[in-house]
């Protein structure tokens, strides 16, 4: 067996939530590995730290680094998240969820939505997600959290996080330097790149040469090394999402914050909403084919009720990915990678994902091609698959009000969610894909949401015995309402946390 050079230096160019969680990971699986990790941070450019609402590999992104998660809450001002409410989305007045965790469990061996619409054939009354802890939960406003010692009702609910993403890129930064990151704040003035096109230094803006053996990519859309100098080329996905603008502003905190995102859709794109313990996140993602950024920041500011904390701005993206993610000792991560707008809180994932697939393709010296290339085939299904299910909750729309709804009657659909959506519609059945983000249940809720349904159901499904299906979904519901009673609401659960916590520090 060859003995083949580790890596001895790795450096991360750009802070922000990409830098920050790409160097926690990094110095965490290296911890015992001769290498260093120098990250270089922009003095003057700021991190976009609109990525407020999160998922839950929030929660197991804080397991896999070992923060306490109570001290991570009241560090970011996080509040609860039990999953998505979108409005206006098929119609106007509409409304549906996405939830996170399971909802309702397998009978007979079958999916329980196969189950649920036999039911709901029968003349049942109950919704899909009237099965779902979280919904249940958010719509009266309150949260729980599973008991890990405990089976019941809400062992399969989980949770993710609203939280200030500028907080919590200071708060990975401390994380980091005890561990012995580097942190240097400089401009990045040339970048050096030898015949075989590997990055070989960086020039910093007081002429300091730095030589690392790789280079992690985190400065934004800029994507000073994987695109300005190694040229890797960027997928345009805008027609398949078209949208390509945002505005954002800060307001205050109504008197009931609650626990999910409201994700609000209006003529030309859609607003969110995003409740923090000290303030609350807005923005208006639109497409600038049909509105003007003055009429998106009308539209958002007349859509915010409580007062406004700072001066608007805006942000302009284009939908895509790159064509590698990593090329030759270069790994780009966040934005310098892709972007998927934030309708499903997924920006924080796959940074996060991407460092992670990383890590266990960790390179050496030689930088074998085949690591290289199942990261980037790991990569493209990532966002692929994210891609698809963003696009559902607009291509399924009833909407004609507009222009930017009416284009969605005609437009293309990538080929991979044709077929997706093709063998739902003949049976109800989801194409099992272990690599999918969001889980079958997931995509139930939003295809029943946007009122998708099959035109026929698994045969099987008519095995089962219909009065104890009946009477397992009646006692589900039952002991869903029972569990609700005891529950606390989210303010009061959110603020005996954070005041807790503020106790025992003080």
């Amino acid at each position: 067996m060859n003995n083949i050079a580790p890596i001895t230096h790795y450096a991360i160019i750009g802070g922000g939530s990409a830098g920050w969680i790409s160097a926690a990971i990094l110095c965490r699986v290296t911890a015992h590995l001769p290498c260093k990790i120098t990250l270089i941070e922009s003095p003057t450019i700021s991190s976009v730290g609109v990525g407020e609402a999160t998922i839950p590999s929030i929660i197991d992104l804080l397991r896999f680094l070992n923060i306490p998660q109570t001290e991570f809450i009241q560090a970011t001002q996080a509040t609860f998240k039990l999953g998505i409410k979108f409005t206006n989305w098929l119609t106007k007045g509409h409304s549906y969820w996405h939830p996170f965790g399971n909802i309702g469990k397998t009978i007979d061996g079958l999916s329980f939505y196969q189950h649920w619409l036999a039911a709901k054939q029968r003349g049942n009354k109950y919704q899909y997600c009237d099965f779902s802890p979280n919904v249940v939960l958010a719509e009266q406003n309150k949260f729980a959290q599973a008991q890990q010692h405990q089976k019941n009702i809400l062992s399969h609910s989980t949770y993710a996080l609203h939280l200030d993403a500028t907080l919590m890129a200071d708060y990975l930064k401390k994380y980091c330097l005890v561990r012995g990151v580097i942190h240097r704040t400089a401009h990045i003035n040339e970048v050096t790149v030898c015949e075989k096109q590997q990055i070989t230094n960086v020039i910093l803006d007081n002429k300091e040469q730095l030589d690392a053996d790789f280079y992690i990519d985190c400065s934004g859309q800029s994507a000073i090394l994987i695109d300005k100098t190694l040229k890797v080329g960027y997928q345009n996905w805008q027609h398949y999402l078209p949208v390509d603008s945002a505005v954002v502003v800060q307001s205050k905190n109504p008197s009931q914050r609650q626990p999910y995102t409201h994700a609000v859709a209006h003529q030309h794109g859609w607003q969110w909403q995003i409740p923090l313990n000290h303030r609350t996140g807005n923005g208006y993602v639109y497409c600038s084919k049909y509105c003007s950024d003055e009429e998106a920041l009308a539209t958002l500011t007349n859509n915010i009720t409580e007062p406004l904390e700072n001066t608007p701005r805006a942000i302009k993206f284009t939908t895509g990915k790159r064509d590698v993610f990593w090329y030759k000792n270069c790994l780009s991560i966040g934005l310098s990678a892709g972007f998927l707008e934030p309708l499903e809180s997924t920006g924080l994932y796959l940074i996060m994902k991407g460092m992670l697939n990383f890590v266990a393709m960790l390179p050496d010296s030689q930088f074998q091609q085949a690591r290289c290339d199942e990261y980037n085939r790991q990569m493209d299904i990532e966002f692929e698959n994210i891609r698809d299910f963003i696009i559902i909750h607009y291509s399924l729309t009833q909407r004609s009000d507009s222009a930017f709804w009416r284009d969605w009657h005609n437009r293309a659909l990538p080929k991979s969610l044709e077929h997706k959506l093709a063998v739902f519609k003949s049976n109800g059945i989801l194409m099992k894909n272990p690599q999918d983000l969001f889980s079958n249940d997931s995509w139930y809720a939003v295809l029943e949401g946007m009122k998708m349904r099959p035109t026929n159901l698994n045969p099987l499904i008519y095995n089962s015995d219909h009065q104890q299906v009946d009477a397992i979904l009646h006692k589900h519901t039952y002991l869903l309402a029972q569990m609700i009673k005891q529950a606390p609401s989210h303010e009061a659960f959110a603020n005996a946390l954070h005041n807790n916590m503020l106790k025992a520090n003080s």
